[in-house]
């Protein structure tokens, strides 16, 4: 069994067809790049898979679990989490706090053990204060523990909204372009640091990403979107060389497409 399968999906809007028929399946343990020109979809199907949108019509399957339908914060605690395109950080809170608050997803212990202050609050505080603190460590963001979110550089922000996605323990993680904003040297950067995090954390990855060097040097499968329709599937190879990939992205050669 896939551990995410697309299977039809169809979007409209306003009687414009945003996304046409796609089909997506998505191993354990796959880091998958989505691509295609500015209005392909490509937010849209995240938006899909997470819940924000009702799909028009098509299923997805999660663990074998049909999630259309389900809100953001259920199809979260089944284990898929993503970030933004723009950064989306609780910015007057310190990273300590973005961090910690992310983690209640997957933590219960009711309102009134809560009020209370009986013993199980006082456990589960303390694990997610060790689980803070253990993310904070792994992902270098020790030193901002208590700065505002806002007030952190733009490659720290990045790396504190991973953070937060993964202290809700996903399975899936959605990244919309994360090298939005980057230099090469930091896309480089990036690109080491998401081989890291795919093995450290066990994770599946499904990227959308414009930076080509970054999807061809890290993604094992990609998927071509062209508007809202899936145009090409296959290695970093496989689609670099294809004629309608090639054409989607305004006849640019193929060494373009290479890292």
């Amino acid at each position: 069994m896939a551990l995410l399968e697309v299977e039809n999906l169809s979007m409209a809007f306003g009687g414009l067809m945003a996304l046409l028929n796609i089909n997506m399946q998505v191993e354990e343990g796959d880091l998958i790049g989505i691509i295609g020109p500015n209005g392909a979809g490509k937010t849209t199907l995240f938006n899909l898979l997470t819940g924000m949108y009702r799909p028009l019509r098509g299923s997805i399957r999660f663990r074998g679990q049909d999630i259309v339908g389900l809100p953001p914060h259920k199809i979260t605690r089944l284990g898929i989490a993503r970030t933004f395109q723009n950064i989306r950080l609780f910015g007057d809170l310190t990273v300590w706090d973005n961090i910690r608050i992310a983690q209640h997803w997957h933590r219960n212990y009711g309102l009134g053990v809560a009020l209370l202050r009986l013993p199980p609050f006082h456990r589960v505080e303390e694990e997610i204060a060790r689980e803070t603190q253990l993310l904070l460590e792994m992902f270098g963001l020790e030193p901002y523990k208590h700065e505002k979110a806002r007030n952190l550089p733009y490659g720290e922000q990045r790396r504190l909204e991973i953070a937060r996605a993964l202290a809700a323990r996903p399975r899936l993680l959605l990244l919309d372009e994360p090298a939005a904003g980057m230099n090469p040297q930091e896309t480089r950067e990036l690109m080491a640091f998401l081989k890291w995090l795919k093995e450290e954390f066990a994770l599946t990855l499904l990227l959308i990403e414009h930076d080509m060097s970054l999807v061809m040097g890290l993604c094992q499968r990609i998927y071509v979107l062209d508007y809202g329709r899936l145009i090409a599937v296959g290695t970093p190879e496989e689609v670099q060389n294809d004629p309608q990939v090639i054409e989607a992205y305004l006849g640019q050669e193929v060494n373009d497409f290479a890292p």
